[in-house]
């Protein structure tokens, strides 16, 4: 219980010590539709609180993870409907395991006092919520067959709450839903057919000041809200692409397939793309790693390297690699990244120097 508590103790703590407003209150439930997705969203936590498992354990035959857009987002699609049949009583586990606002209090204080610090009598968790605009209200639905109606575990984000009948448990069971839902769909693996090298790209669509600009990135949808890796599944091919600027476009120069192994790929990617940080004596921490190289609106990069990877989900991502006038790596929808040594020395292995 301790480490699944530890998982979303850091979110909790920046709820209670940063500026807060406070979440209406309501105990109305969504209305489903297709799926037992919901139609509609509900408010937050209601007033009290009852004892025992978040959803029934028994009898449950699939869990499906939806995302409903909010009026505030401004025509946003709604997220593909993502259905869990494998691995159900462990993802049943995973939701009934999240702690009570008794249980997440007293963890709380226990780790703050550690630190010296002592918590007010009235923690207001899942009362007083941050103001992030989520663009989709976040649901589970749990499926019983015949046996019971679904139950519809609504998760709020901003107040860090996933609530069913009249039970408030805390956490964001997303990650380890998408954890599960990846192995799933690496089981079945699928056909993944690379884009290929462009042999020219428009200025346009490298133009990091303009949403279609950023690398393209088919992984995040199951990769998961607080992804550490880029790549969390298994690759099943590789390219690599060299540019040139040539006038107001970037023209290919050399393409190969990747030869290498591709789980040492797939880590070195991981790794030129995350982020590094040190930590000072007074406990802030530092970004390392990042640069602004190519993130302004007049900037073409003179020299382009690109990676094209599918995995066994039959995802598709891409990641760019600025070789000149400046250095720098993007991929999904992160900030720039300084390239490691090892990605310039492997990139031009596979492309020539």
């Amino acid at each position: 219980m301790l480490l699944r508590v530890g998982r979303v103790v850091a979110g909790v703590v920046a709820l209670v010590l940063a500026a807060s407003a406070a979440f209406p209150l309501n105990a109305r439930g969504p209305r489903p539709g297709a799926g037992g997705c919901p139609v509609s969203s509900a408010g937050g936590w209601e007033r009290g609180d009852r004892p025992g498992e978040l959803v029934p354990a028994d009898g449950a035959v699939s869990v499906t993870m939806c995302e409903l857009p909010l009026p505030s987002s401004q025509g946003q699609a709604a997220g593909a409907v993502k259905r869990l049949t494998d691995g159900v009583g462990a993802m049943v586990s995973e939701l009934n395991g999240l702690p009570t606002r008794d249980a997440l209090e007293a963890e709380l204080r226990r780790r703050e006092s550690a630190k010296g610090r002592v918590l007010g009598d009235d923690l207001h968790l899942g009362e007083i919520c941050t103001l992030v605009g989520y663009g989709t209200s976040l649901s589970f639905v749990v499926h019983y067959g015949n046996v019971r109606r679904p139950a519809v575990v609504l998760v709020d984000r901003n107040c860090g709450t996933a609530r069913y009948a009249g039970r408030t448990r805390f956490g964001d069971p997303s990650d380890a839903f998408l954890r599960r839902y990846r192995a799933q769909l690496e089981a079945r693996p699928a056909l993944v057919r690379l884009p290929g090298c462009a042999d020219a790209l428009p200025a346009a669509d490298i133009d990091l000041t303009r949403p279609r600009g950023w690398p393209r990135d088919d992984v995040a949808a199951n990769r998961g809200f607080r992804w550490r890796a880029l790549l969390p599944s298994p690759l099943s091919a590789a390219a690599a692409c060299r540019y040139r600027l040539d006038g107001d476009v970037l023209r290919l120069r050399a393409q190969a397939r990747v030869p290498d192994d591709l789980e040492s790929v797939r880590s070195l990617l991981n790794v030129s793309t995350a982020v590094d940080t040190v930590t000072d004596r007074g406990g802030t921490e530092s970004v390392t790693n990042a640069t602004d190289c190519g993130l302004g609106r007049f900037t073409r990069p003179a020299a382009l390297d690109v990676v094209w990877v599918g995995d066994t989900t039959g995802a598709v991502a891409e990641v760019r690699v600025w070789r000149a006038p400046c250095r720098a790596v993007y991929a999904g929808s992160t900030g720039g990244r300084i390239p490691t040594a090892e990605l310039l020395s492997r990139l031009d292995a596979w492309l020539g120097r």
